[in-house]
């Protein structure tokens, strides 16, 4: 870990043990015992001072809607998110070598109901600051297509959405334009983002790497449409523009903003049926979809004179077009209760496929997540992942060949399996602890020089801090539409 990275994960545990500590003395004042409830509970979720407010070592949300503030931004049409994660994370045993890093995000967004501000019925504005720090933990996993999810592009204030929203027909009709990642909107299930690496959060690993898009916290020029025929189905298309400077030189708030660096257009769809609490009790996500990229890119294997890179050297090739399909499902099985909380248990998979020339030719998920596995702690979680992906072929000769010519003998395995298990404590409204560890077979090394075929395993062990800030402090959300 760099000096930069020690400060920055010493100055943030710092203020998440002052935290703690102002919450214990909270908890020490005299104060009267807590009202009983004033409002009901239904199927359809809490509300109120019920089970569901329970469970935290302390809560300064109730600061929030008490200070007049939150009604105030909501009459004003102003919403503020956003928020601070960060990871520390260390191989212990197997990979490349031995070591940790702490990778850090902070996010500001602001939000603005266009309705409130200028009577513009259905429209919004959304901005999303961006700013990472930490490293790459690649290099000591083995894994490259396995990050934890804050994760680059690191020592960049960047913005990471600045677009309009709006909603026609009665909400049958959605629209986005403007700078923003597709991320968030297509092959992305609720659940993604309990896990800490990006194998799930947001998206599919495949989904970002077989493809030119903008990956977030980056973004591009883009549009979408959502058609809802019914308040649970939708048909979801959008057109974005492929910039390869977007990732690997976003250097400040205003770079690359023109079309000068673009070099293509990447095209997603989805087809998706959708629950939520309070129409549902039982929430569930079943989604097919999509999507073709035809920007350039660089041949796995083989250079300009159709020669393998490894041995004969040159410039990559460049291979034109790339598509995949994908499924995925998310559906809660079982609740403890109907009434109190949103305490159940959920599964959830999916996969997808790609074309010949993609890098990760087959990826399939499949895991669940326990939300308030213990009654007294309703807003903790349990989570499980296995994922497993298959790359391209040209891509496997490749890195046997650089592994074979850096004397290493044997063949690189054609995939890479992987497994997390965490369990999120949210020890405050808005503000949680995810210990985690991570198992991985067959590290990748995609990038590496020289690849070693006898690297059977990497284990990873480490833990997510997490403050949301219009949970901790109680302050009006804006809800999306999608």
């Amino acid at each position: 870990m760099s000096k930069r990275n020690i400060a920055r994960a010493t100055i943030f545990v710092a203020a998440s043990l002052a935290l703690l500590g102002a919450a214990a003395a909270r908890a020490d004042d005299t104060a009267p015992a807590p009202a009983p409830p004033t409002s009901t509970t239904t199927a359809s979720g809490p509300s109120g001072n019920t089970a569901w407010q329970s469970g935290y070592l302390f809560d300064f949300s109730t600061l929030g809607p008490d200070s007049g503030i939150g009604q105030a931004m909501v009459n004003a049409g102003i919403y503020l998110n956003g928020g601070e994660t960060g990871i520390v994370a260390g191989n212990v045993s197997g990979g490349a070598k031995q070591g940790a890093v702490f990778d850090n995000d902070f996010n500001l967004e602001v939000d603005l109901d266009m309705n409130r501000i200028a009577g513009i019925e259905g429209g919004a504005m959304h901005i999303i600051i961006d700013d990472r720090v930490g490293g790459y933990y690649g290099k000591f996993s083995g894994s490259n297509t396995l990050t934890p999810q804050d994760f680059g592009p690191n020592e960049v204030l960047q913005f990471q959405e600045f677009d309009w929203d709006q909603a026609l027909f009665n909400d049958h009709v959605l629209l986005l334009v403007g700078r923003q990642s597709p991320v968030f909107d297509f092959n992305s299930l609720p659940v993604a983002c309990n896990f800490v690496f990006t194998n799930a959060c947001s998206n599919f690993t495949s989904f970002f790497v077989n493809d030119s898009a903008a990956i977030a916290p980056a973004s591009t020029w883009g549009a979408r449409i959502s058609l809802h025929p019914t308040l649970e189905t939708y048909l979801r298309a959008g057109i974005y523009e492929d910039d390869p400077y977007a990732y690997s030189q976003a250097s400040d708030l205003t770079n690359n903003w023109g079309l000068g660096h673009a070099s293509g257009t990447f095209v997603p769809v989805e087809l998706g049926y959708k629950s939520d609490f309070p129409t549902d009790p039982y929430p569930r996500v079943y989604a097919i979809g999509g999507f073709y990229d035809d920007s350039p890119y660089p041949d796995p294997l083989f250079n300009g004179a159709g020669l393998p890179l490894p041995i004969y050297g040159g410039t990559a090739r460049q291979d034109q077009g790339r598509e995949s399909l994908y499924a995925m499902f998310q559906q809660m099985v079982w609740r403890p209760d109907l009434l109190e909380t949103r305490r159940g248990l959920t599964v959830f998979g999916g996969a997808m496929f790609g074309s010949n020339q993609s890098e990760i030719r087959q990826y399939y998920q499949a895991g669940l997540s326990d939300q308030g596995p213990l009654a007294a702690r309703p807003h903790d979680s349990l989570n499980f992942l296995a994922m497993y992906q298959v790359f391209n072929q040209r891509l496997v000769e490749d890195q046997t060949m650089l592994a074979n010519l850096g004397g290493f003998p044997g063949h690189t395995d054609k995939g890479e399996t992987d497994f997390e298990l965490n369990y999120l404590v949210q020890i405050g409204a808005g503000v949680s602890l995810q210990p985690f560890v991570e198992y991985i077979i067959h590290p990748d090394q995609i990038g590496f020089a020289t690849p070693n075929p006898r690297l059977p395993s990497s284990t990873t062990l480490g833990m997510q801090i997490a403050i949301a800030l219009p949970d901790s402090l109680g302050l009006p959300v804006f809800v999306r539409k999608n």
